[in-house]
């Protein structure tokens, strides 16, 4: 962790890095024990989550492919077209799949999610967190682009991240829009919000 206010880029590069020291079995176990906490902390909550805005993760990232066929859920992957134009399209067993702009997986067709449609959480990939929910991801700017203008329909944000990932503070700008929780392989934490 972090001590003092650094610059996103310094942050985003230290934090890549502790995440790729990681080893393919850490990441594998550490994948594992995320999902399994977000699947209890789904299941915990008083308000059913009805839809599930997932992510088919980069290489070192947290795996979130076998969420997106969890019974009980509809489940949406994001399709970029540039960096402030992502849709999120349904994903069933029969989906196909290709590369994107990015080079990561994003369903070839299916039901675009309108929001509005069930109690839905957004689950987002990141490289930094800190205990107010602010993020960092690759710096492209997809996801907050397109949660700045879908936020209202989203019941919860939560960030998956190895514990490695986080940092005690991330410089905040007028756009950026905390997530409610984190997730790593030690806790859930629920972001206190400056």
């Amino acid at each position: 962790m972090t001590s003092a206010p650094q610059s996103k880029d310094l942050i985003r590069s230290s934090a890549l890095a502790a995440r790729r020291n990681l080893s393919t079995e850490e990441r594998e176990l550490f994948s594992a024990r995320i999902r399994q906490r977000l699947i209890d902390h789904l299941a915990a909550q008083n308000t059913a989550t009805e839809v599930l805005l997932a992510y088919r993760a980069m290489p070192s990232e947290v795996d979130a492919d076998p969420l997106f066929y969890l019974p009980g859920f509809r489940t949406f992957a994001p399709v970029t077209h540039h960096h402030e134009h992502m849709e999120w399209h349904e994903s069933t067993p029969e989906t196909r799949w290709s590369h994107g702009v990015f080079g990561i997986l994003e369903p070839e067709a299916g039901e675009i999610w309108m929001g509005g449609e069930g109690i839905t959480t957004l689950l987002c990939p990141l490289t930094a967190f800190d205990r107010s929910g602010n993020r960092l991801g690759m710096g492209k700017g997809c996801f907050d682009f397109w949660l700045a203008s879908h936020r209202k329909h989203i019941y919860q944000v939560i960030g998956l991240a190895f514990a490695c990932q986080e940092v005690a503070g991330i410089p905040e700008e007028s756009h950026d829009i905390p997530m409610d929780f984190v997730i790593t392989e030690q806790e859930v934490i629920k972001c206190q919000k400056s």
